[in-house]
C-alpha cells in the first residue's frame, strides 16, 4: 500500500478479507499510537492514508468523524486512537503483551494516563497556531515533568519495565511531533537531559526500538511541521 495520502479522485483501495486496515495520515499522532501497537505486536495489517484536508469521495464510508485513525477489518470499524489500541491488545493477546497482567500495575498505568495524555494538546495546538506559540510549550514542558517524576518512581528505561509496552507506545508519538516542531521552531526547546535525565533515558530507549524507526523519518516530520507553520499542511511531506 503506499505511502502517500488519498484524496479526491483516488479510488477506493479494495478490501482483503479479514485483513486489518488502518486509515491513518502519516504524521498524525494519534494514528501514530495504533500503528506502534501494530507494529510492536508484529499484527498483520496494512495502511491508507488519508489527505485530511482534499479527502478522498469514500472517506465519509469509512471515517465516521471524518478524522484518522479508523482500524477496519470487512465491515467492523473502531475509531479513536485509545479504543483501537485496547482493542488490539485485547484482540491479540497472543502476540507481545503491551498491557501488564497484574491488575494493580495495570491500573498504575491508566492512573498515570489521566496525566500524561493531555501532554498532546498543547503541541498540537502549537501545530495548528491556535494561541501563544511560547505560552504552549511552556505548558507541553510543565507537563512532561510528570514523566520525569514518574520515571523516577519506577526507575525503569520505559514506563512497562525493561522493554517498551502500552504507555509508551501510546505517549511516544507526543514526542515525535514536539521533536520535529524543536527542529523548526529555534525558539522552542526540549528540557536538556541534564534536567529531564529519566525522560532523556526514555526518549533515547525509545528511538532505539525497531518499531519506532520505523514509524516515520524525523526530516519528514519536520517538513511537515514546515508546511503548518507556512500555512499549509503537506501530508507527502518527504514523499516528493
Amino acid at each position: 500500500m503506499t505511502a502517500w495520502a488519498l484524496k479526491t479522485g483516488s479510488e477506493f483501495p479494495p478490501l482483503i478479507p479479514g485483513k486489518l486496515r488502518l486509515y491513518s495520515m502519516r504524521f498524525c499522532p494519534y494514528a501514530q499510537r495504533a500503528l506502534l501497537i501494530l507494529r510492536a505486536k508484529s499484527i498483520d495489517h496494512e495502511v491508507v492514508n488519508v489527505n485530511l484536508v482534499d479527502k478522498p469521495e469514500w472517506s465519509k464510508d469509512v471515517l465516521p468523524e471524518g478524522s484518522v485513525p479508523v482500524l477496519a477489518q470487512d465491515d467492523k470499524l473502531i475509531s479513536g486512537s485509545m479504543a483501537i489500541a485496547e482493542y488490539l491488545e485485547e484482540a491479540y493477546p497472543e502476540t507481545k503483551p503491551t498491557w501488564h497482567k497484574d491488575p494493580y500495575l495495570k491500573a498504575l498505568d491508566r492512573s498515570f494516563f489521566d496525566v500524561a495524555l493531555p501532554a498532546i494538546d498543547p503541541v498540537v495546538s502549537v501545530l495548528k497556531g491556535k494561541g501563544s506559540r511560547e505560552e504552549n510549550w511552556a505548558t507541553f514542558l510543565g507537563k512532561i515533568a510528570l514523566f520525569e517524576k514518574e520515571l523516577l518512581k519506577r526507575q525503569t528505561n520505559f514506563f512497562f519495565g525493561q522493554q517498551p509496552g502500552f504507555v509508551d507506545y501510546v505517549m511516544w508519538p507526543t514526542f515525535i511531533l514536539a521533536r520535529g516542531i524543536t527542529a523548526v521552531c529555534e525558539e522552542l526547546k526540549m528540557p536538556a537531559a541534564e534536567i529531564f535525565p529519566r525522560l532523556s533515558n526514555w526518549s533515547q530507549h525509545m528511538r532505539e526500538e525497531p518499531c519506532v524507526r520505523a514509524l516515520v523519518d524525523d526530516k519528514h516530520t519536520a517538513l511537515f511541521v514546515q508546511s503548518c507553520v507556512a500555512g499549509s499542511r503537506d501530508f507527502n511531506a518527504g514523499l516528493h
